[in-house]
Formats: structure tokens, sequence, C-alpha cells
């Protein structure tokens, strides 16, 4: 269970980058960093695009971006650790479900030219969503 230890409505903003795929019972961290923020306050988390997390490795092998198994949940293991893939819709929702309101979803891209420091999969998909959402 993930709890604030008392640190209810204590915040402006909390910004979780890149966490919530590595949780596996991620929704109750989610709504511990909800429960944090005062009224009107701001949460922004970022998670790795679960549309295209394999985007690199398709794209080099294949030439394009392939998806499988996008609205089933899955372990993805990695060389540091294991991820967990959840469709887009699972966090929004969870968001929503919590009482915030969605203010904004980015999807940035690499711009073109600069894919030597991603690969080229990179220009074409996003890496990363972030979502941006208040407490009202």
């Amino acid at each position: 269970m993930s709890e604030a230890g008392g640190l209810d409505g204590q915040f402006d903003a909390v910004v979780a980058n890149v966490v919530f795929e590595s949780i596996p019972d991620w929704a109750p961290a989610l709504e511990t960093c909800v429960r944090a923020l005062r009224l009107g306050g701001l949460l922004v988390f970022s998670l790795e695009h679960p549309c295209f997390e394999d985007a690199a490795v398709s794209w080099q092998e294949h030439g394009c971006v392939q998806v499988r198994e996008y609205l089933q949940e899955y372990e993805r293991p990695g060389p540091h650790g294991t991820d967990f893939h959840r469709p887009l819709s699972s966090y929004l929702n969870e968001v929503i479900r919590l009482g915030c309101m969605l203010t904004e979803i980015t999807e940035p891209a690499v711009p073109a030219g600069q894919e030597s420091l991603t690969g080229p999969a990179a220009v074409h998909v996003p890496n990363f969503v972030i979502v941006a959402a208040r407490r009202p």
C-alpha cells in the first residue's frame, strides 16, 4: 500500500516521472499522489508511451512500429527490473475516477534531424506521454 504519511493536502503540485509503469499495484500510488495535493493542485506524470513501448526494436527489425497485445496488462522484463504494460486508458480513467480534471496530454516528439540521439522511430512516434490534471 502507498501512503503519504500525513502529507494529505500539503502540496501545490506533485510530479511522478516515469514511475507508475514500474509499480505492480500502481493505482494506490497514484491515489496517494492525488491525496497529497491541495484543492486546485496540479498532478503531472509521464509514462513511457504504452502504445509504442518497443518502438526502437520494432523499427530496427521491421522498418515500422508494430504493436501487439496493447489492450492487455502484462509484465515487461527489462535489464534493470520488470515494468508493467497497461493501456493509456487505464491511467487516464484512474485519474478521472480519483476526481481530477485532465488539463493537458502531450506526446513529445524528437525533432527530425536529431534521431541519432534516440533512433529513427522516435521521430515518427512519441517515446513518452505526459499527463497534467488538477484536483478540483
